[in-house]
């Protein structure tokens, strides 16, 4: 049993170091709730060519009375050194 506790502990570190180590020269810029709100964001960012990456910590389950909204969790990162780019394009009013 204490094998499997160590062994279920050593693959939880792998895969936080290696989320470390993978998103090291992104920063997180924007998080998004919905298609919707996701979508003018992302546009707004790909208008000014800035490079993003997505990443999704919460699908939004719903339940029975809000079954219609949408709740998924879109968190956006781009490059460190085109953060403030980024700024200014998620400021601009289309």
């Amino acid at each position: 049993m204490y094998i499997a506790i160590g062994i279920l502990a050593l693959i939880f570190l792998g895969i936080t170091i290696g989320r470390v180590l993978y998103y090291k020269n992104w920063t997180l810029i924007y998080t998004a709730f919905g298609n919707e709100k996701y979508f003018g964001i992302i546009a707004k960012l790909r208008a000014e060519g800035v490079k993003y990456r997505t990443h999704m910590p919460n699908r939004g389950f719903d339940n029975r009375v809000d079954r219609f909204k949408d709740h998924t969790q879109f968190d956006i990162y781009v490059k460190k050194e085109d953060e403030h780019i980024a700024v200014k394009a998620l400021q601009k009013r289309y």
